[in-house]
């Protein structure tokens, strides 16, 4: 793995109000709006794409701040499939902001088959910041299934601290802000990130790492697939009386399976909430219910957003875990494929931010469909989806 990747940071302390949890786009956009104006030193962002209210933002705070140092970590997908459309990077460079666009191809292969052949055939023509969007050299690229999809803003918070935000998504529906904590960890990863990916000695030493904080709130950075390995943890640990809540665009991945029947099994109750248009979720539904008899409860989602990020929710006595990831529990974003982001948490159940991330599933959960109104129990669905899976050859 490169350097910055399947990060694990220290656990550091929260005080209550250092921790926000926001649960409207506007919300989020606002927040992230106010914390560029605030910095002062420096701002890295990694999104997909850049919404155009950020890129203006970013603009302007460079010209009234000419000494702030801004980084942004570009993901190499064109505009046609969700990228950060091209003149807006180009706008951003030439008013001094450093642009780093993310070199995926250090990363491991998601689909090894198919990139294999892609790269003796066609990589030695194909420049992913010199094809005409929406090509067939574009269109070739994107079958590799290689993405950023990390989703997040840190910034300085104009008086020596620091501010993060994840997953800081322009069409999702919720993200959290965080104060001191894990951010110099983050910043950390991404600039080292921007190191592998461009040549540009402009680039900044990562701030020094913070104290271990005080408060009752626990939290951590977790990359790609540190994810996958907290997640399981979290799932392991639960016992009988204890609760999952988990809220996912797309779920496939089999460990993450596996330890949600495990936890089933040992009496806790299972609520899984899952978008019924994205593959291969309909499969992996019936599955849950065949396999747990009925004591895993799946509903679907109801007008999710497509950036919704993954929560996940295990109630313990008194105590509330949650990881908030722009990374789905499938194979491609758990597996050290992808660069993904997820915020850990570790709060008292009374706390504002617990009661805040439960109301948010709570709500989605009443808002949802019955299992059985997009029920798909064909053995043709659920053998293709293990097929493509063990494979390599899906997007998940």
């Amino acid at each position: 793995m490169p350097a910055g990747t399947h990060v694990v940071s220290l656990p550091t302390r929260l005080a209550e109000p250092q921790l926000t949890v926001l649960r409207a786009a506007d919300e989020i956009l606002a927040r992230e709006l106010a914390d560029i104006d605030r910095a002062a030193q420096m701002i890295v962002l990694d999104q997909r794409p850049v919404a155009r209210a950020i890129g203006q933002r970013l603009l302007l705070a460079k010209r009234r701040r000419p000494n702030l140092t801004i980084v942004v970590v570009a993901d190499d997908l064109d505009e046609a499939s969700g990228g950060t459309p091209r003149e807006y990077l180009q706008a951003l460079e030439q008013a001094g902001v450093i642009v780093a666009r993310a070199r995926l191809d250090r990363l491991r292969d998601p689909t090894p088959l198919y990139s294999a052949l892609w790269r003796l055939g066609i990589a030695w023509w194909s420049d992913p910041f010199d094809e005409t969007p929406g090509g067939l050299r574009a269109a070739l690229r994107r079958l590799n299934f290689k993405r950023d999809d990390r989703q997040l803003l840190v910034a300085d918070d104009g008086a020596g601290g620091w501010i993060s935000m994840l997953p800081a998504v322009a069409a999702g529906d919720l993200a959290v802000e965080i104060a001191g904590g894990p951010a110099r960890d983050i910043a950390a990863s991404e600039l080292q990130i921007a190191a592998w990916s461009t040549a540009d000695d402009r680039l900044p030493q990562a701030p020094p790492a913070g104290g271990p904080g005080f408060g009752s709130i626990d939290a951590r950075f977790l990359s790609e697939g540190a994810i996958r390995g907290a997640l399981l943890d979290a799932l392991t640990a639960a016992t009988a009386g204890d609760e999952i809540s988990m809220s996912a665009q797309r779920l496939s991945e089999r460990r993450v399976i596996g330890a949600a029947l495990g936890a089933a099994e040992r009496g806790v109750r299972v609520a899984m909430l899952l978008d019924p248009d994205a593959a291969p979720n309909r499969a992996v539904a019936a599955e849950l219910v065949r396999r747990s008899s009925g004591r895993i409860e799946v509903r679907w989602q109801s007008a999710a957003p497509m950036a919704a990020p993954s929560l996940v929710l295990v109630h313990r006595r008194r105590e509330l875990w949650a990881e908030l990831s722009a990374a789905a529990p499938v194979r491609s974003d758990l597996g050290d494929l992808n660069l993904e982001a997820a915020a850990e948490l570790r709060l008292p159940e009374r706390a504002a931010p617990a009661r805040a991330l439960c109301d948010q599933f709570a709500a989605a959960w009443a808002a949802a469909a019955p299992y059985a109104h997009y029920a798909d129990d064909s053995p043709l669905t659920y053998w293709r989806y293990r097929l493509l899976e063990a494979a390599g050859l899906a997007d998940f």
